[in-house]
């Protein structure tokens, strides 16, 4: 069902086929589920995000919700939300530090100025959805605080179980594509 849709939402079957193969991957090796993985890759195409961007974004994403113990799929929302309106606004700001997220800190060093200039900026619009993906990818890309983080939660205890289920889920959808012409012509 999840092939269907990200065709239908990609418009093509080899660029659905594609990003499959990258969120296969990502919901292994992380302490995220395919499902969540999943639903955070179709909330990001329906804000119009490109498929080729898709999976890193929910990479840097999960490694931030990770670290703050977030549901990716209201991180997701968050970002999301934010990029389409074109700027920050004072709400998204809000939002964000109420879930522990340091986008305050963030901004301050992108922007070069102190932590308490940071609310002026959003207010007055120069936080851009360009400023704000920056700020969010810079947290969780190579040097941010949240860098490679669900990386090491999975290989904790609870970590390694989440991977088990995926790649038994995975061996599961492998069984069942490869049957379907059997199980169709049986339906």
């Amino acid at each position: 069902k999840l092939e269907v849709t990200m065709s239908t939402l990609l418009g093509s079957q080899e660029k659905a086929d594609k990003l499959m193969t990258q969120l296969t991957k990502t919901a292994a090796t992380t302490p995220f589920d395919m499902q969540s993985i999943a639903q955070g890759a179709k909330q990001l195409l329906a804000y119009g995000t490109a498929a080729d961007d898709v999976n890193d974004i929910l990479v840097n994403l999960g490694n931030i919700a990770a670290g703050m113990g977030q549901p990716l799929d209201a991180l997701v929302y968050l970002y999301g939300t934010t990029m389409v309106q074109g700027q920050m606004f004072t709400r998204d700001l809000r939002q964000l530090q109420n879930r522990g997220i340091p986008i305050v800190e963030q901004l301050a060093k992108q922007f070069g100025v102190a932590e308490n200039e940071v609310q002026d900026l959003v207010s007055s619009g120069k936080v851009t959805s360009e400023e704000f993906h920056k700020a969010m990818m810079g947290m969780a890309s190579d040097g941010g605080k949240f860098a490679g983080l669900m990386e090491e939660q999975s290989k904790t205890i609870g970590g390694q179980i989440s991977n088990l289920k995926d790649n038994i889920s995975l061996m599961f959808n492998e069984i069942g594509a490869d049957s379907e012409g059997m199980i169709s012509a049986g339906i």
